[in-house]
């Protein structure tokens, strides 16, 4: 019987499913897992695509009717989970041919209760891929979630992408039934929860490729998700005052203005002028600290 399922949670995406579920199909692996499509899409592209490709399939595949939400869809796939090690991949990103047999013996020789892994960041080609989620060279341990928060903030070396982890499915069903906040940023919290079972683990190794792409759910900003998450990171006893905190909140700003384009109409918007003069200020503040272009620095160079 198999002790790992993976799900594949997938929506509106047939071309970046396929590639997701070719490259978990051809593992280097010798652990028998099984592998499950929960399809939430609205159309039934994903559908024809499944029947088209493969006929001969190896693989479950679920339509999910009717159309959940993207946190209700995890939570339906959580609680059918029932084996002892689980992985929750998304349909638009990759992994690369040793992630099952690397991740499964991670958590397997080790009493973490969820490993997560390095990734390579690509958009079209995994071959352009050049810039990596974390900078450690060596597995990195965290047992509290302040140390685990703080590698959301520039200038921490980053983090493992959410899709990369595989988990003790016990506890993972324990820290759903409890998410901390809710909004795009619940994974974060929801990872930082499972530290109250024990330990996280993060690989060093690169062993997959997190896609950025224009529908990826971080593209856009939400003002409500953000501060959610940042008064979630504050009770957690992360420093507010600290220059990587205060980046982290600049940077989110920055992004607002961008999504709103620098317009003349928007300009004459007084929030928008808030904002920006603001934000400039704190910078103007900032760039007086040795700090703050050491973080800047290793966000933007390359990995």
């Amino acid at each position: 019987m198999e002790t790992l399922q993976v799900y594949v949670l997938s929506r509106d995406r047939p071309v970046f499913l396929k590639q997701a579920i070719d490259s978990i199909l051809n593992q280097q692996i010798q652990i028998e897992f099984e592998l499950i499509i929960s399809d939430n899409s609205v159309g039934d592209e994903v559908k024809k695509m499944i029947a088209k490709s493969y006929s001969q399939r190896k693989f479950k595949y679920y339509k999910v009717n009717p159309t959940l939400s993207a946190q209700d869809h995890y939570e339906l796939v959580v609680s059918k989970l029932n084996t002892e090690f689980a992985i929750l991949f998304h349909d638009d990103d990759i992994v690369g041919s040793n992630y099952l047999n690397d991740m499964f013996q991670a958590i397997k020789q080790d009493n973490a209760i969820a490993v997560g892994c390095n990734a390579k960041i690509f958009n079209k080609n995994i071959l352009d891929s050049k810039k990596n989620t974390h900078g450690f060279d060596k597995p990195k341990r965290f047992n509290n979630e302040k140390n685990f928060l703080s590698q959301y903030l520039p200038g921490n070396k980053g983090n493992a992408p959410y899709p990369s982890y595989i988990y003790r499915t016990k506890y993972l069903k324990r820290a759903f039934l409890n998410i901390p906040i809710k909004g795009k940023h619940s994974d974060v919290a929801m990872l930082s929860s499972l530290l109250s079972f024990g330990e996280i683990l993060w690989l060093e190794k690169t062993l997959m490729y997190y896609r950025v792409h224009d529908s990826n759910d971080s593209a856009i900003e939400s003002i409500p998700d953000r501060i959610r998450l940042m008064n979630f990171m504050k009770k957690k006893d992360i420093d507010r005052n600290s220059i990587n905190f205060i980046l982290f909140r600049v940077l989110f700003w920055i992004k607002w203005i961008d999504q709103q384009s620098l317009s003349l109409k928007n300009f004459k918007n007084q929030k928008f002028r808030k904002v920006l003069f603001s934000i400039l200020l704190i910078i103007l503040k900032l760039s007086y600290k040795l700090n703050f272009w050491l973080i800047i620095l290793q966000r933007y160079q390359k990995k």
